[in-house]
């Protein structure tokens, strides 16, 4: 049995330690209270890492995919398909989360350390700054992953002066990673005592939101995992695609649930499109860069997550917010969900780019971590259909070239 939970080890230690900071906080607000500046500790620490994380890892990966230029047709395909299989999932479950609305009337009481600005979206300052000092503010984590692919594409394109670059930040991210992960030791302590203080003030009926926010997340992911594997199979392949990755699919998608790692299903990924007739130099190529760059149950997630914080603090999801919604849900599925170790990364970019307050980082934490095996199977089931797309794209593209 406990092989079987091996993978979810983390998750199962941070929820417990979270359970036990909610509890805590609901019986006893003046303990909660008191535990807060524990909590405040661990995500000062967080906070003062991350613009290095984004900087080094989001450049150092984006100057290693630029190796591939030469294989342009197909790497255009890969972002491409990728994009939109992040948009989908993230407009579907705004759209449910806004008829079926998992808080209810349910209502955090943070008004005071709300940016009451945050409803009215200056994308012109979310994307850029005017200033490189701007780059190096939490706040501004949005430019900052804009510049930092501008800056790895540079690196990619530099030749050999590029490459010596490149291997300079794999290093570098090497180091930060393990920054991380002794920063990410006291996680379950940390965040464990800023939840105990958000829940010491807040009305009980908050636990049961969470449970419609992740009743709606799983209810989603089976019509996603039904309805939407079935289209994209039939754009990869018609009615036969159909068949033959029904007839495939459950493998990598038990492997994915057993491991919550997409990157640990990759070896039965790429077997499994060989026996769907994906062609192999299609599967070699496509398949290791999607594992990085396409996760719908990332972005779903990612924008199920904003819809119930907006929710929870009572603020107006209007088409401005929408809109940063999507782009984070993406950006989330495209390029920090492929920042090793960056456990905490999506939820400090939801919180710093929104404006939100930092009571809501172990919300957005529990509904993470809850969801985060179902998530890894819609990645890694999507990553068989993108790859069938991927294969007929290049097909019709072989065509008009004759």
């Amino acid at each position: 049995m406990w092989h079987t939970l091996q993978p979810y080890k983390d998750s199962l230690i941070l929820l417990t330690a979270l359970l036990l900071g909610g509890l805590i906080g609901s019986l006893s607000p003046e303990t909660g209270l008191w535990l807060k500046p524990v909590g405040q500790i661990f995500l000062n620490l967080l906070f003062m890492i991350i613009v290095p994380l984004v900087a080094v890892s989001v450049t150092s990966s984006i100057a290693r995919m630029t190796d591939l230029k030469k294989l342009g047709a197909i790497l255009v395909s890969i972002m491409a398909v990728s994009i939109c299989m992040a948009i989908i999932p993230a407009v579907a479950i705004v759209a449910l989360a806004l008829v079926f609305n998992p808080a209810q009337g349910v209502t955090l009481d943070l008004q005071q350390t709300l940016d009451t600005g945050a409803a009215h979206m200056d994308f012109v300052g979310l994307l850029t700054t005017n200033d490189f000092s701007g780059l190096l503010s939490k706040s501004n984590i949005l430019a900052l992953i804009i510049m930092s692919v501008v800056s790895g594409i540079a690196i990619g394109q530099s030749g050999d002066d590029g490459r010596k670059v490149s291997a300079l930040l794999d290093s570098l991210n090497t180091v930060i990673m393990k920054i991380v992960s002794i920063i990410m030791f006291v996680a379950p302590l940390g965040l464990g005592a800023y939840f105990a203080s958000t829940m010491a003030s807040q009305d009980p009926e908050l636990v049961v939101t969470f449970a419609r926010a992740i009743g709606l997340f799983f209810a989603t992911s089976l019509l996603y995992l039904t309805l939407g594997s079935t289209c994209y199979a039939w754009l990869g392949g018609g009615y036969p695609g159909v068949r033959v990755f029904w007839r495939h699919a459950l493998a990598p998608a038990v492997t994915a649930l057993g491991t919550s790692s997409s990157l640990a299903t990759l070896p039965v990924t790429l077997s499994t499109a060989l026996k769907m007739g994906v062609k192999e130099e299609i599967a070699d190529i496509s398949l290791p860069l999607l594992v990085n760059l396409n996760k719908g149950g990332a972005s779903m997630i990612t924008a199920l997550k904003i819809v119930f914080i907006y929710s929870l603090l009572g603020l107006d999801f209007g088409v401005d917010v929408f809109m940063v919604t999507l782009l984070i849900s993406v950006l989330s599925a495209f390029v920090i969900g492929g920042v090793p170790g960056g456990a905490f990364l999506g939820e400090i970019f939801i919180v710093t780019t929104l404006g939100l307050p930092l009571e809501t980082i172990p919300i957005l934490v529990v509904l993470g971590a809850i969801t985060d095996g179902v998530s890894t199977v819609i990645n890694v089931v999507h990553d068989l259909t993108a790859s069938q797309i991927i294969d007929r794209l290049q097909g019709w593209n072989g065509r008009a070239a004759k």
